[in-house]
């Protein structure tokens, strides 16, 4: 194993009070915010050719883990690849298990494991640049070689990840990506994100559900220059894009009538939202950012902000074609416009199968709504538009600032408003938040979250700035060390809407 690992990320940090830390923490010296990424290959248009629509769709490769481990090798580089029949220039992974190699692709293997399995990933870094891993979602140590979004990670390096999954783990979607500030949202947009299932929903459903036929779908979009290569700089979240699951362009989904089908669907794009909607089916969601629901939620529409994952039973009607659209979205007066895009196409068709009957109750959790709360924080959200600069309690990210440090085994809560004027979807890792309410209308929750969006700031009518906030617990059940809070707008955390919580044990002062 090579590559760097700050103090905080050993754990250093869970020993220490922060103000001591903030003085005395050093840095890598990795600065990043100037540097000129270096360039994907390029593709004349002639060689390129035009993006194919209405493709058969396709499961991504799935790598499952076999009795208790798994191991992966991730190379992570700059390559030319196929999106939906078009030649691009992007930054890729390449997969290896002990059975066989993946090539370069826009959307790498999703890795299947299940609670209490041991996940070895080995990243090969061929990208000229830095680069590391997370595990979005994971409820796992943050420090070492698990979960450590502080690993340094430089070009030409490999790096073990070493993941003891607990037995506890929920089942759901997950998914991976890397976490190098302030080179993130390059790297997710140019194409290294995967999705992770953590396998055992199934055994949540009544037993006619087992053997349903599950779907995997990875939202990702993607631009490019006049040498079709996707632009690692000037990143225009608002400007057109071109919409993919698992990298095709409106693929054709098959299903028979009556059929019902378990889909796992993630955002794991670098910025843009999704709200997508199945015009004359539904959604019955089962679970949220791999935690299973209390009771499954019928919906016609799943609201997704980079980062979101649902878990969703779909039945077919009747024969015919149904679109599966994201709606026009808009993020608020400084954020962005997306219109009505056709995501994808459900053609029904064949023999007919007896509908199932969707469950009513599926998995209770542990509901912090009369939990006794140890702490309350703050935390602000805010933005320069002239200068692209996002803050947190008006700070730009600093590793070795902590903002906050929770003690294992309490539950706080945080109050965190927005005085922008776009929505900010606030992520938090290790510890899943429940939201308890939203610019003060209390939330009926049905599961913890990982990702949620922060309503933007309105005026009042004598021109007065009105925050938008949402007020969430958290429990801190185990893993103590640093890890962030950040927006999952992949642009203001790279310029600086993320901050440290480092989690302590009582007494460590």
């Amino acid at each position: 194993m090579s590559g760097r690992i700050h103090l905080m990320a050993l754990g250093i940090l869970a020993v220490f009070p922060a103000a001591a830390l903030a003085a005395s923490s050093p840095h890598s010296g990795h600065d990043h915010k100037g540097m000129v990424p270096s360039k994907q290959p390029m593709v004349s248009q002639a060689v390129s050719g035009q993006v194919s629509t209405g493709l058969p769709f396709k499961n991504p490769s799935i790598i499952t883990s076999q009795n208790g481990r798994l191991d992966v090798r991730l190379t992570a580089s700059k390559e030319v690849v196929n999106i939906s029949g078009k030649l691009v220039g992007a930054r890729v992974y390449a997969a290896a298990s002990k059975d066989r190699s993946y090539p370069y692709s826009f959307m790498p293997p999703v890795l299947s494991v299940a609670p209490g399995d041991n996940l070895q990933v080995t990243v090969l870094n061929k990208l000229g640049e830095p680069t590391n891993l997370h595990t979005h979602g994971f409820f796992i140590s943050p420090i070492g070689n698990q979960d450590n979004i502080f690993v340094d990670l430089d070009s030409g390096k490999t790096f073990n990840y070493n993941y003891d999954v607990p037995s506890d783990m929920n089942p759901g979607s997950y998914w991976y990506h890397p976490h190098y500030h302030p080179l993130v949202e390059e790297q997710v947009f140019g194409g290294l994100s995967g999705l992770i299932y953590m396998r055992g929903l199934e055994s949540l459903l009544p037993p006619p559900f087992r053997g349903i036929e599950q779907k995997f779908l990875g939202l990702k979009d993607f631009q490019v220059t006049k040498a079709n290569t996707i632009p690692s700089n000037n990143i225009n979240s608002d400007a057109p894009t071109v919409r993919t699951i698992n990298g095709q362009v409106q693929p054709v989904i098959k299903m028979r009538p009556g059929e019902t089908q378990l889909w796992h669907i993630g955002n794991i794009g670098a910025d843009i939202f999704y709200s997508l909607a199945l015009t004359g089916l539904s959604f019955t969601v089962i679970a949220e950012d791999a935690n299973p629901l209390d009771r499954p939620l019928p919906t016609q529409s799943l609201y997704m902000p980079p980062a979101k994952r649902f878990d969703v039973l779909v039945q077919a009607g009747t024969e015919g074609a149904y679109p599966l659209i994201t709606q026009a979205i808009s993020t608020g007066p400084a954020g962005d416009s997306y219109p009505e895009t056709l995501m994808a196409t459900i053609v029904v068709g064949g023999s007919r199968e007896t509908p199932l009957g969707i469950p009513t109750y599926f998995n209770p959790f542990d509901n912090l709504k009369n939990a006794r709360v140890d702490a309350t924080r703050h935390f602000d959200l805010s933005e320069n538009t002239n200068t692209n600069e996002f803050y947190i309690n008006e700070r730009q990210f600093n590793e070795n600032f902590v903002n906050a440090t929770p003690k294992t085994h309490t539950v706080e809560e945080w109050v965190i408003r927005n005085y922008a004027q776009e929505l900010h979807p606030i992520h938090v890792h290790v510890n899943d938040m429940q939201v308890m309410s939203v610019n003060g209308v209390p939330q009926d929750a049905r599961s913890y979250v990982d990702t949620y969006s922060i309503p933007y700031a309105t005026q009042d009518n004598s021109g007065h700035l009105l925050p938008g906030e949402v007020v969430v617990r958290t429990r801190f059940r185990e893993f103590i060390g640093p890890y962030v809070l950040h927006c999952h707008i992949l642009a203001h955390e790279d310029n600086g809407m993320m901050t440290v919580i480092n989690v302590t044990t009582p007494g460590s002062e």
